[in-house]
């Protein structure tokens, strides 16, 4: 990352991905690093282009990876709309759990980043989800987030939601009952199992 190096973060990912899988990979290698990254920036010791650089090399290989999955969805298969919400750009999580689904045979629907809630409303009726997966990284005061999950929970009364993130695993908020608070990989796992 300090040299700017994208063939030396080609190696050790595919090495790392040959070794323990991509999956692993992600889990065991990128998540930590991405933490120490973190702790780096809030130091001062590094500047914000340095998680940008890594943040574009790994959004990359997710997609390519994503796109590598065979469309081997099976019988009983269940329809995801994954989605960032307005003015939410960390999309690297939302990413992995759409490999994930994929990869376990469901069909997905993945809007992105920023996604404004009117649009959300428009297209609903349309996909007809099974269930809903969404991020919060970025901080809202607890009163806009508290009106934005009231929202989302009008738009999606019975549908699962699986919510995740940085600002829904911190400061653990109140949710609608249909809403799955997600704090880790085996989590979301065991729950889109059970859907």
């Amino acid at each position: 990352m300090m040299e700017f190096d994208e063939q030396k973060f080609d190696k050790i990912i595919a090495s790392s991905s040959i070794n323990i899988g991509f999956e692993n990979t992600i889990i065991d290698i990128i998540y930590p690093f991405f933490e120490k990254i973190g702790i780096l920036w809030l130091a001062g010791r590094i500047n914000p282009a340095y998680e940008h650089y890594m943040t574009n090399l790994l959004r990359q290989k997710l997609i390519v990876a994503i796109d590598g999955q065979m469309p081997n969805q099976k019988p009983d298969a269940k329809k995801f709309l994954l989605f960032l919400p307005e003015n939410e750009w960390h999309e690297l999580g939302l990413l992995f759990y759409s490999y994930i689904l994929k990869k376990n045979g469901h069909s997905i629907v993945y809007l992105g980043q920023s996604v404004p809630l009117n649009e959300l409303q428009e297209i609903t009726p349309i996909i007809n989800p099974d269930a809903v997966v969404t991020s919060f990284t970025t901080v809202f005061s607890d009163r806009e987030f508290d009106s934005y999950i009231q929202r989302l929970s009008l738009l999606y009364p019975s549908t699962k939601v699986f919510i995740t993130g940085l600002q829904v695993i911190s400061f653990n908020p109140s949710l609608p009952p249909n809403f799955i608070k997600i704090s880790s990989l085996s989590r979301f796992k065991e729950k889109i199992a059970s859907i």
